[in-house]
């Protein structure tokens, strides 16, 4: 078998590689010609293509087979059907490939035959060494061996002069490549380099910018923190003021009411006063009184003996016999009138020791409710006093409590923000690190890749030098041959001529194709990072106005706090006013109610004296 239909071939590079994988290579001689046989894995299209390399004129052949035609190829073969032995399976359809002549032209096409091509070094050896010599029938003159001897020599040197031509040509081609190769290297180093450097310098101005802003957002958080910290101290000496001001208010009116408690003292005291002065000038009226009633009495006594003397005379014997009852009545009425007088004096001072006791049991109960309201007083200041500890303990503690929730979130946002700056340092540095090795491992695939192509084109030369020997030899029996062929390799020297300026063309477009390639592949990059930053950038400015909307919302529920502490306050203040409204109206209630019940025991002392001295002047007036 020639070919199949399984396999398709060409002649040219033009198909696409990328996302091919090198998988296997080796030389093979076909048709006097070294070529240098590659297989490329095409996972995406699921196929394999053999590729045949001349060196010659850098012309190639290829012979694809999808997945299943190459399986195919190994059913029958019970060492190769595994399909994990890939390059033995390699090695055997390249030992099979063979070129084949299609079309008038006589174009070439890379097939696969039936069975393994023999190098021509090898058949050529054979055929030198097996081939029976033939029996030369006619003898030539001198002048014919001369003249083919110098036909023979006259192709060697052309033959020698056109090898070395095509030689310097491969040469001059593959120094042209490998310089284009380190130019396009070059480029794409320079073009990575400058790629690189713009990042970095992006990088930086990103950083700095960066700084910028954090530097500024740094000076509106202090300058913000230095408004709060004014205004918590204005609002906090405004506070000791209104505290020291309701403080004082409350120490006034403890004075003031004080001050009217000891006004009321003195006032009673007062009236104690009054009514005792009042009491000795009754006391004073009734001794004057009980006076002029024992003046009238003595008066009377002295009218009365006047008239016993008038009538004594008359009376005399009466007297006589009477004198003794007088005398008994007369003890009797004075018993009585000592009497009567030791039970009203027993009276009155029952009376005055009565109301001389309801006096101090009423300015005992006096002091006693002034204690208790100044005790009500000073543990009504002492409960205000704790009150406003408490308030200012509780302000503190909520202080406290913002500058600690602050302080922690300014720590995890600092963490936060060191976090990340170590992720992009380290990132950056990953990055740098597979740079190096991507660089390093270009480096030695080059270096390797050089010291092959140069050890295989040191090998070539040989080889080809040993095969000049041979064919210098082989030439000298077969010259008649060579001269029949002549024709047929001028054609074919014309025909490769053709070839290989085609596939100069070819090869153009390939490097053209190769760097538009590279330069699609550099604007999607290019492409793929602005788009990343442009992410990031929207990133950041989400992530600032997140934050600036949470400073938004925590700046409200602090003035809203405020509000409410402030509302609460005034409440407090209103409660506390109506505290005292009602305080200050129950102490005047009770003052006057006081008032009354003294005023009520003052008219019943002076309903009792009254009546006590209406009593006294009737009892003399009985006794005369």
């Amino acid at each position: 078998l020639r070919g199949t239909g399984m396999a398709t071939a060409g002649a040219g590079g033009d198909e696409n590689e990328e996302g091919a994988a090198l998988v296997f290579q080796r030389g093979k001689r076909l048709n006097d010609e070294y070529y240098i046989i590659s297989v490329r894995d095409y996972a995406e299209a699921a196929s394999v293509k053999f590729t045949a390399y001349e060196l010659e004129n850098s012309e190639t052949y290829d012979l694809s087979f999808s997945y299943t035609d190459f399986d195919a190829l190994f059913k029958l073969d019970p060492d190769l059907v595994n399909p994990a032995k890939k390059e033995g399976r390699y090695d055997w359809v390249v030992d099979r490939l063979d070129f084949a002549l299609e079309g008038s032209g006589g174009l070439k096409r890379l097939t696969l035959a039936g069975e393994p091509t023999v190098d021509e070094e090898a058949q050529d050896t054979k055929a030198t060494t097996g081939m029976p010599k033939t029996p030369q029938k006619n003898r030539l003159t001198y002048a014919e061996r001369m003249r083919i001897r110098q036909e023979a020599e006259k192709l060697e040197e052309k033959r020698a002069a056109n090898i070395a031509m095509k030689s310097e040509k491969a040469r001059k081609q593959f120094v042209a490549d490998l310089s284009e190769k380190r130019k396009l290297e070059d480029l794409k180093a320079q073009a990575r380099r400058q790629r690189i450097e713009e990042e970095r310098a992006q990088r930086r101005e990103k950083a700095e910018m960066q700084k910028h802003v954090h530097e500024e957002k740094q000076k509106r958080y202090e300058e913000n923190e230095k408004k709060r910290d004014e205004r918590i101290k204005a609002l906090e000496e405004e506070r000791r003021k209104r505290d020291l001001k309701a403080i004082q208010d409350l120490i006034d009116a403890a004075a003031q009411k004080k001050a009217a408690m000891q006004k009321k003292l003195d006032d009673a005291r007062q009236r104690k006063k009054d009514e005792e002065a009042a009491q000795q000038a009754d006391a004073a009226a009734k001794r004057v009184l009980e006076a002029k009633v024992e003046a009238r009495r003595e008066h009377a006594i002295e009218e009365r003996q006047a008239r016993i003397k008038q009538a004594e005379a008359e009376y005399l014997a009466q007297r006589e016999r009477q004198i003794g009852q007088i005398e008994t009545d007369k003890q009797e009425k004075e018993e009585r009138k000592r009497a009567y007088l030791r039970e009203k004096a027993a009276l009155r001072a029952a009376q005055l020791r009565e109301k001389h006791e309801k006096v101090e049991a009423w300015e005992k109960a006096e002091d006693m409710r002034t204690q208790n309201n100044m005790k009500k007083e000073r543990a009504r200041d002492l409960f205000i006093k704790d009150h406003i500890d408490a308030l200012r303990q509780q302000f503190s503690q909520e202080q406290a409590d913002a500058e600690a929730r602050k302080t922690a979130s300014l720590q995890a946002r600092k963490a936060r923000e060191a976090q990340e700056a170590e992720a992009m340092a380290e990132q950056a540095r990953r990055n740098a690190e597979l740079e190096r090795i991507r660089a390093e491992n270009i480096a030695k695939r080059e270096a390797a890749r050089q010291e092959k192509s140069e050890a295989y084109c040191t090998r070539i030369r040989d080889l080809k030098t040993a095969q000049a020997l041979k064919r210098r030899e082989q030439d000298e029996a077969v010259q008649q041959a060579k001269e029949k062929s002549k024709e047929e390799k001028t054609r074919d020297a014309e025909y490769r001529a053709e070839q290989e300026l085609a596939a100069s063309r070819i090869h153009a477009q390939r490097e053209e194709n190769i760097l538009q390639r590279e330069k699609e592949r550099d604007r999607k990059f290019a492409a793929t990072v602005r788009e990343r930053k442009s992410r990031e950038a929207q990133e950041d400015i989400e992530m600032d106005a997140r934050r600036h909307q949470k400073r938004q919302q925590e700046k409200e529920a602090a003035q809203k706090r405020e509000e409410h502490e402030l509302q609460r306050k005034r409440q407090m203040a209103l409660l506390e006013e109506e505290r005292e409204a009602k305080i200050k109206q129950r102490a005047m209630e009770r003052n006057k109610r006081e008032q009354e019940r003294i005023a009520a025991a003052a008219a019943k002392t002076k309903a009792g004296a009254s009546h006590a001295e209406g009593g006294g002047a009737t009892s003399p007036e009985l006794a005369a």
